[in-house]
């Protein structure tokens, strides 16, 4: 039978963000905050390596920037914001450069459509046609012969 260690007792254990005032069950305390005054649970682990509470209406993940996920998602990928991405939008009629469709269903976006060697933004386009260019890898040639061979498979 495996015996746990006694339970350390951290009844106003004080650290940079809160002290511990009592525990409700085993390892997790009820502590207050001091960034906001609130009680909050946390463990005693988290208590003792000086951890921010997470549940604290201040908290900030270490990452945090303060941009909206998506204007960091694209500000990181692309190197636009996401203002530039609405202008892109509205001067392409809220439409796919290539097809012409408009956004996609299920309320998913236009894709960024960039330059893999550059890294450059072209357009917006719809989720099939970002595929198709990706598909043929971004290369004339192979593109040409697509349309050389539809044009011929339409003409027998």
């Amino acid at each position: 039978m495996r015996f746990r260690k006694p339970r350390k007792d951290l009844t106003n254990y004080e650290n940079d963000h809160c002290v511990a005032l009592r525990s409700e069950k085993a390892c997790v305390w009820i502590v207050k905050c001091k960034h906001c005054g609130e009680e909050h649970e946390q463990n005693s682990r988290e208590i003792q390596n000086n951890a921010k509470t997470m549940k604290c209406e201040t908290f900030k993940p270490h990452n945090y920037t303060g941009l909206d996920k998506r204007d960091a998602v694209i500000r990181n990928q692309y190197g636009i914001t996401l203002e530039q991405y609405d202008t892109m939008l509205e001067a392409q009629d809220y439409r796919c450069a290539i097809c012409g469709n408009e956004d996609e269903v299920e309320g998913r976006r236009l894709a960024i459509d960039h330059c893999h060697t550059s890294g450059k933004v072209r357009g917006l386009l719809c989720g099939k046609c970002n595929r198709g260019l990706g598909l043929f890898y971004d290369n004339y040639e192979l593109l040409q012969n697509a349309i050389q061979y539809l044009k011929n498979a339409n003409a027998r």
